[in-house]
């Protein structure tokens, strides 16, 4: 009887009390859930980096895109036969595939749209297209046309004056392959770079390749004078971040990167970026 009642008692109680175990079951359940929600929500680092580096990459080929919006070696006209032998003599390499004339009219519009993407000159001297499986020409005309509308900040400029005095121009460029040659009409030309306050000599060829967009390395035909190191030479010009990094020799130079600019009617107002000094590494 003593037994009976107490299994009785025992099961009265049981039916009464709230299944507990059945309750936590479920708790841990939406848990689980919710983490594995916000675990798909909430990428990991190094997904991050590679979201972060993709749209960075989206970005860039829409602003090429932008700056050229035609495949140019498909819709440029080809050199003049004599453009074409002098190109193959004194740059064989690049008369081993197509020669392309980037005319005045054409090279205007291109620099007027890196104007207005508010790129660097040397960003539009080093896109994919230039490393494209052809050969581009400037002329003389064409490149006067360019300095002549634009303010452009490169090491081998245009058009100047020496320190003699004596006016120099750049007489072609001949780009394409992932590589870049300036000419001028004459060798050991000894200018002053007045932004960068310094001066600088360029050989009748200036050569440089372009492995990517705002790198300008291996350079030939390029030097420096600094200060207790003489001429020295230039080995690259790298555009990192809103950064101009120039290497000669063993020192780094950098410098604000100068956005192109379109030349205006009357006296150009000088750019006041103060740049580093060459500095040892």
């Amino acid at each position: 009887m003593l037994i009976h009642d107490l299994t009785r008692r025992f099961l009265t109680s049981n039916l009464n009390t709230p299944i507990l175990n059945d309750t936590g079951a479920r708790d841990r359940e939406h848990e689980q859930e919710r983490s594995s929600r916000e675990a798909v929500a909430k990428p990991k680092p190094g997904h991050l980096v590679a979201m972060i580096i993709a749209a960075l990459l989206l970005t860039a080929l829409s602003l090429e895109a932008q700056v050229f919006p035609e495949p140019l070696c498909e819709n440029l006209p080809e050199v003049s036969p004599e453009v074409k032998t002098w190109v193959a003599q004194v740059a064989p390499e690049f008369a081993q595939v197509p020669v392309r004339e980037l005319p005045a009219t054409t090279a205007l519009d291109m620099f007027r749209r890196a104007t207005a993407a508010g790129w660097g000159s040397v960003e539009v001297l080093t896109q994919g297209v230039f490393r494209e499986p052809c050969t581009f020409y400037l002329s003389k005309e064409a490149l006067r046309a360019v300095d002549a509308a634009f303010d452009l900040d490169l090491l081998t400029v245009i058009r100047g004056q020496d320190k003699k005095g004596q006016e120099f121009e750049m007489a072609a460029i001949v780009a394409g392959r992932g590589k870049l040659v300036a000419f001028y009409g004459r060798d050991g030309i000894v200018y002053t770079n007045k932004r960068l306050g310094r001066d600088f000599t360029l050989a009748s060829r200036v050569e440089f390749e372009t492995p990517a967009a705002g790198v300008l390395e291996h350079v030939q035909g390029l030097f420096a004078k600094v200060v207790l190191f003489g001429w020295v030479p230039i080995r690259s010009v790298v555009k990192v971040g809103d950064t101009l990094k120039v290497e000669a020799g063993t020192l780094t130079s950098k410098s604000r990167v100068k956005p192109i600019l379109a030349r205006k009617a009357g006296p150009v107002t000088p750019w006041r970026g103060a740049p580093e000094r060459f500095r040892g590494r």
